[in-house]
């Protein structure tokens, strides 16, 4: 009798604890799906390029596509980050931002397709299907267009970005990538055969890139043998970025247009130039052919205001850095479902993205970090992963009013029943309390069968 007692006691303390860790064995799972992973990609025939006026780098780019929705999203500087996705050795990606920015995005928040920060670095994406991403490893990933977020929340030069690559593994990507910094230095960034290649200084002979991989784009340029491919796209803009001379702001922004013009495909979308050394930035679009422009001067970065987006498409002119509104999870959710069903991927669990939306719009953000992440990748291991406590926060959103009191019911009911019982060390009664607190009227369930079947 004695021994029966002893192995109930030790299945009394063994089952919260199986319960615990299957929650967060589960979430590890969730975490590595790749839930966002095989978005299509935002990109199909782009072309970008850096106009040198003087000591400083104007940033064309285009975007053709026949999917012409997309946000503008103010982001903010010291917002801590993470991502969802660990590493081979279990570990996730952490910074908090340097430099507040202006993003581009397609998919909703935090996942940037172009933008340039407060300190002139300007990324945007092109789509490559020779591209090979890197194989796991012991670095934490990033989805291609939250890395694009993360180089604009650390970076100030292209030596910072190339440097990155020791410490972050860009996951789930088709693209490549052109990148200035306001002093215009450029670099081109692509992942073949699961290795970084990245053209920058006397190897980059062009500040140009289109959809092929760049040393083949500038072999058929230089050589003049330029097939009717996206390498027609690269020797037009290429030409323009050689034939240009410095002169003044408006101008160089019209001359930067004009070549978007000249290089576009019928299903130009969006037209962004940025503008570094003036901190602003402008766009037009093919329902909306009027230019507008943001003045980094007239946004807040701070923590002090909200997340601001606005509509690209939105029927406005001139300037609207004015004309943003207040960041909601709704109206983002909204774009991302739009997006993935005018792509053809209707089969993405809308709750799945709404999971994921909710998780990157939890950051904190103070404007006084104080950090060692300030600024810099680290990796760490957390206690639970990110996603699960992103599925938590959902589940509060939607069963809140009512889990909460559950919860509440639950851990008075379990303490009560603990302090009256059969005697349990505090190392089984606190996991209990631990299992109650987490999961709810679930652990409530759980802990009434173990008791039941103790008798």
């Amino acid at each position: 009798m004695k021994g029966k007692t002893v192995r109930s006691r030790r299945n009394t303390a063994l089952f919260p604890t199986i319960l615990l860790l299957a929650f967060l064995l589960v979430g590890s799972n969730l975490a590595q799906m790749d839930v966002l992973s095989h978005l299509p990609t935002a990109s199909q025939a782009c072309t970008s390029f850096c106009l040198d006026n003087g000591d400083h780098c104007v940033f064309g780019a285009n975007q053709d596509n026949t999917v012409d929705i997309g946000l503008l999203f103010v982001n903010k500087r010291g917002v801590s980050k993470t991502g969802w996705q660990p590493s081979t050795s279990g570990e996730y990606a952490r910074w908090t931002s340097r430099y507040g920015s202006l993003v581009f995005g397609y998919a909703g928040y935090q996942l940037a397709w172009a933008g340039m920060n407060e300190a002139g670095l300007m990324v945007s994406t092109m789509a490559l299907d020779k591209t090979r991403e890197p194989a796991p490893d012991a670095r934490p990933p990033l989805l291609s267009p939250f890395w694009i977020q993360y180089l604009l929340d650390c970076c100030s030069t292209i030596q910072e970005v190339i440097a990155s690559d020791a410490r972050v593994r860009v996951a789930d990507i088709v693209d490549h990538y052109l990148i200035c910094d306001r002093t215009g230095a450029c670099a081109t960034l692509e992942f073949l055969e699961g290795k970084l290649v990245y053209h920058t200084g006397q190897d980059l002979p062009v500040k140009a890139l289109t959809n092929t991989i760049y040393q083949d784009a500038v072999r058929s340029w230089q050589t003049g043998s330029v097939p009717d491919d996206s390498r027609r796209r690269f020797a037009m803009a290429a030409d323009r970025v050689r034939s240009f001379q410095p002169t003044d702001t408006e101008a160089t922004v019209n001359y930067a247009f004009d070549t978007l013009g000249k290089v576009a495909m019928d299903f130009n979308a969006w037209r962004i130039v940025f503008d570094p050394a003036h901190l602003r930035v402008y766009f037009r679009t093919n329902k909306n052919p009027q230019i507008r422009s943001v003045d980094f001067a007239k946004l807040d970065f701070s923590c002090g205001s909200p997340v601001m987006l606005l509509d690209i498409q939105a029927d406005l002119s001139g300037d609207v850095s004015d004309k943003f509104v207040p960041y909601s999870h709704e109206a983002s959710l909204h774009h991302t479902l739009r997006f993935v069903e005018q792509y053809g991927r209707s089969d993405y669990p809308p709750l799945v993205l709404d999971v994921l939306l909710r998780g990157l719009t939890s950051f904190s953000c103070t404007d006084n970090p104080v950090s060692t992440t300030t600024g810099r990748l680290v990796s760490y291991r957390p206690l639970i992963p990110p996603i699960v406590t992103w599925v938590g926060l959902t589940v509060l959103r939607y069963a809140g009013p009512i889990w909460i009191p559950l919860t509440v019911l639950s851990l008075v009911f379990v303490i009560w029943r603990l302090t009256r019982g059969s005697p349990l060390s505090w190392n089984i009664r606190l996991a209990w309390v631990l299992v109650v607190a987490f999961f709810g009227p679930l652990g409530l369930l759980a802990y009434v069968l173990v008791s039941w079947k103790r008798r």
